[in-house]
């Protein structure tokens, strides 16, 4: 695992003994995310909530390299936060057809609800993405607890170029998934 999580998360074990579902990791991300021992002078809730699942998708994408409704490899998380604030992408990789692929995350505690382009920032993903040089004409995922985007911002803003994993889709894939569990379990050294 490249994302920093691995390297500052206080105690893996805490978070991940016994986790076989989104919904218990969620629990334990939430608890802990409030637990002051874990939170202060590192981050804060919102940021290790946010960590913690950057650091669950870079595991599902990087033992997933054929499964087609991931499709990406050669996944890197990217560290793109000026003064603290995130600028859009949070990894990229390279679609199963070649071409490059942006990654959003987004943890949201609420699975019910639908991400909005202004209140979860994801215009900062796909401006990012289609005015970068590099990431242009990339692919676009994002990955997130909350149950999707909104289907009429993806639609009229981003004429459906945003690809979203939701929960549900998590749930499916990790779900009773034990080789997904060790696995993440084992990249944060457990």
């Amino acid at each position: 695992m490249n994302h920093r999580f691995k390297t500052i998360c206080p105690d893996a074990d805490k978070l991940l003994n016994g986790v076989g579902t989104l919904s218990k990791f969620m629990l334990n991300v939430d608890k802990l995310s409030a637990d002051p021992a874990w939170t202060s002078g590192n981050w804060s809730p919102e940021e290790y909530k946010g960590d913690a699942l950057e650091a669950f998708v870079e595991v599902l994408i990087t033992h997933s390299p054929i499964d087609k409704r991931i499709n990406i490899v050669e996944y890197r998380p990217h560290n793109n936060k000026v003064d603290g604030q995130d600028m859009g992408i949070d990894g990229y990789g390279i679609s199963h057809n070649g071409n490059l692929h942006t990654v959003q995350v987004k943890y949201r505690s609420n699975t019910q609800k639908d991400l909005t382009a202004n209140e979860d920032h994801i215009s900062n993903f796909v401006a990012k993405t289609t005015s970068s040089p590099k990431f242009r004409d990339a692919d676009m995922t994002i990955f997130t607890t909350a149950k999707d985007l909104n289907n009429k911002v993806n639609e009229g803003m981003y004429h459906d170029r945003v690809r979203v994993l939701g929960y549900k889709d998590l749930v499916k894939l990790v779900d009773a998934n034990i080789p997904f569990w060790n696995a993440f379990r084992a990249e944060m050294g457990l």
